[in-house]
């Protein structure tokens, strides 16, 4: 259920609701806060880190970055994109 999700909210609410799968943390209180707080603890504990989530917005920014630079390093290399 939340696998490869931002599911910070869900955590911290104790929840499985589906609208409450997301990184929002306005609103919530201390104790919430310390839940949250003690989950990262046994996550910790328990499994390496192996990665970290990425917005989809920030994965497009740097897909054209690369792009970008790639050209400015290649500049007579004509790519179409567009295949």
């Amino acid at each position: 259920m939340f696998a490869g999700k931002e599911c910070s909210r869900a955590l911290s609410l104790l929840s499985f609701k589906p609208e409450d799968i997301n990184g929002d943390l306005e609103g919530l209180g201390e104790s919430e806060l310390t839940i949250l707080e003690d989950w990262e603890f046994k996550f910790i504990e328990k499994y390496p880190k192996v990665g970290v989530l990425i917005p989809e917005q920030r994965t497009q920014q740097n897909e054209l970055t690369e792009q970008v630079q790639d050209n400015l390093e290649n500049p007579n290399e004509y790519k179409d994109e567009t295949k």
